[in-house]
């Protein structure tokens, strides 16, 4: 099980979320990948439609009051 980090605060651009999609798809069983986002629809809406889409598990912590992490995982 590997852990890959990635982290886009700050503005969020067209680029973050295709970067998100392929480091997403590049997941192999049992591997994370742990985002930290700023965005309030990257957090609710983009990246857990991302994780539908390719039937990761998807886990959402707010760490503060303006910051998400969010953990995708690879389904067995």
């Amino acid at each position: 099980m590997g852990k890959k980090y990635l982290d886009i605060t700050g503005n969020i651009s067209p680029f973050c979320i295709l970067t998100i999609e392929r480091k997403a798809k590049a997941l192999l069983p049992s591997d994370e990948l742990i985002i930290t986002c700023d965005s309030v629809p990257a957090a609710t809406t983009l990246i857990p439609r991302i994780a539908r889409n390719l039937d990761l598990a998807t886990e959402s912590h707010r760490i503060s009051a303006d910051i998400w992490e969010i953990t995708l995982e690879k389904r067995l």
